[in-house]
């Protein structure tokens, strides 16, 4: 039990760790401006991709047959672009104002980082850590349904406002089932990834899973 404790909390204090060392500083200059959420989502993934690579190569073992082929990809980019542009459109219509400010903190003049962040660095950094790692350890110590609900919900409260928090537990649960179904993380990411750029594509303005 306490092996498959510490096997959890070992890539979540890691995470912090990166999360702390990089904002702090960036905390305390003005050098990016206003694209600071970016830069620090940017660098935050630089230098934690590769160790959550590590780790999810490490858990292997304990993941089922990989089922991952055209149709799973083109699946997923459908429910990733459906699941963003229903959300988006229902947010819109009972005006969240949290929601827009959060996006309107997204939007920049710097066109290829904003793709770059939210195209790449966010959906390889949340979904290895969040579904490759946190929901498949999870899955050590309690049955598929409860380690999806737990990981959704930290990503709800990991976006940080109610109205991306609610759209990021429901999106934690399909990406959650993704990852289940398919045996691989390639299935969240896609999913993410499309949600992303079909938010983008609209109108730049609604809520993504960023």
């Amino acid at each position: 039990m306490r092996i498959r404790i510490r096997r959890i909390l070992v890539p979540v204090l890691f995470c912090l760790a990166v999360a702390c060392l990089i904002e702090l500083p960036l905390a305390e200059t003005t050098i990016f401006g206003k694209d600071v959420i970016l830069w620090d989502t940017l660098f935050r993934a630089i230098a934690a991709v590769p160790v959550l690579l590590w780790f999810y190569r490490e858990d292997k073992v304990f993941r089922g047959e990989k089922r991952w082929g055209v149709k799973e990809a083109a699946l997923c980019v459908l429910c990733g672009a459906s699941l963003s542009l229903l959300s988006g459109a229902f947010l819109k219509l009972f005006g969240r104002t949290d929601y827009q400010e959060a996006a309107g903190n997204l939007l920049t003049e710097t066109l290829w980082l904003k793709y770059v962040v939210l195209l790449v660095a966010s959906p390889m950094l949340e979904e290895l850590f969040f579904r490759g790692i946190l929901y498949q350890r999870l899955k050590e110590l309690c049955s598929p349904l409860v380690s999806a609900l737990f990981s959704a919900l930290l990503f709800g409260v990991y976006h940080g406002n109610l109205s991306q928090g609610i759209y990021g537990f429901f999106m934690g649960l399909v990406l959650a089932f993704s990852m289940e179904k398919c045996q691989t993380v390639q299935a969240p990411i896609i999913i993410h990834l499309a949600a992303n750029l079909a938010a983008l594509l609209c109108s730049g303005n609604y809520s993504v899973p960023s």
